[in-house]
């Protein structure tokens, strides 16, 4: 006999499905254009802070990138909701892990280099444009996320979420160092940045795979 399909989501669950996608989606189309701009002024101009926007955005655009993935399967086929929920959320945290894990190295090389970040005109546009943009998408998929019980999708969220925080940190951090010349402000601010980037990361991880 044929193999029953899974009924289809109820219509308030397929509002929410095609919203996370919307959400996703743009994601990552921001994410790809912001995330190479900061990562590549934040390596040019040594601004580490500036670099761990980047490299968080990046890692959004990753976790973002599956989401779609995910939400398109679900719609398809709801039978395989959970299972893609799942590995959804071991990619995203194996996104967030990485991040932190490349960004507590580079701020421990700079810190015991002593070298100083500088703060051009296109450095610290990336960092407020992320600012202004991640701020509002990162609360938009925490919010849905939540409703959706897809901690994929939280995750995800507190991806967006540390680009923002990132974000103005880093400006926050380059300010610092051209009025009072707090070279090490930037690089700690990185560190501090890794610490919570990995704590998220470990909370993001299926209960059944820790």
């Amino acid at each position: 006999m044929p193999k029953a399909s899974a009924p289809p989501p109820a219509q308030g669950q397929s509002q929410d499905l095609q919203r996370a996608l919307r959400l996703v989606t743009f994601s990552v189309v921001f994410g790809l254009a912001s995330g190479a701009v900061s990562v590549t002024t934040g390596l040019q101009d040594h601004s580490l802070g500036v670099f761990a926007v980047g490299l968080g955005v990046l890692a959004d655009v990753t976790g973002s990138a599956t989401l779609i993935w995910r939400f398109r399967a679900e719609i398809s086929d709801p039978a395989l909701s959970g299972r893609r929920e799942r590995q959804s959320a071991v990619i995203v945290s194996l996104a967030l892990a990485v991040t932190a894990i490349v960004l507590a190295a580079e701020s421990a090389i700079a810190l015991a280099q002593g070298s100083q970040p500088a703060a051009s005109a296109v450095t610290l546009t990336a960092a407020a444009l992320s600012l202004l943009v991640l701020t509002p998408l990162a609360i938009a998929k925490r919010r849905l996320g939540t409703k959706m019980t897809s901690r994929a999708l939280q995750g995800d969220g507190a991806l967006s979420g540390i680009g923002a925080a990132t974000s103005f940190l880093a400006i926050t951090a380059l300010i610092l160092y051209q009025l009072a010349g707090w070279w090490w402000a930037d690089r700690v601010t990185a560190l501090v940045v890794a610490g919570a980037v990995g704590l998220e990361a470990w909370r993001t991880i299926p209960r059944r795979h820790r």
